[in-house]
């Protein structure tokens, strides 16, 4: 089994999959809440960072410890002090490396990113 950082984690998820996520229901919304909570163009994308990999970290979590994927599981493992841990882990990971992981989008990404919030 390979093992990654959750830096590694975060920066895989840079491009593609944060677009690809951007464009579903639940990243809309995720953008809509994050425009109207933060004024702030790098605090709103720092906490759609933060939404979207505990998002796909808590799908990981689940499959990892085989729970039933519905509502009530993704509940009770949100409210576990492993997801806290995990969470908070994210929150930092993105805090303290905001520049290096907006520095691995291109120029095209980074507008494509900015528009988001616009």
């Amino acid at each position: 089994m390979k093992v990654s950082t959750c830096l590694q984690y975060c920066i895989k998820g840079m491009g593609k999959p944060l677009f690809n996520f951007a464009n579903t229901k639940d990243g809309k919304a995720l953008i809509k809440i994050n425009k109207k909570m933060n004024f702030n163009r790098d605090e709103q994308i720092k906490e759609t960072l933060i939404a979207f990999n505990s998002y796909f970290m808590v799908e990981a979590a689940i499959r990892l410890k085989r729970l039933p994927k519905h509502p009530q599981s993704v509940i009770k493992f949100m409210g576990s002090d492993e997801f806290d841990h995990l969470h908070q882990e994210i929150v930092s990971t993105v805090e303290e490396n905001y520049s290096m992981l907006m520095n691995c989008l291109n120029s095209k990404d980074k507008r494509k990113l900015q528009a988001l919030f616009d």
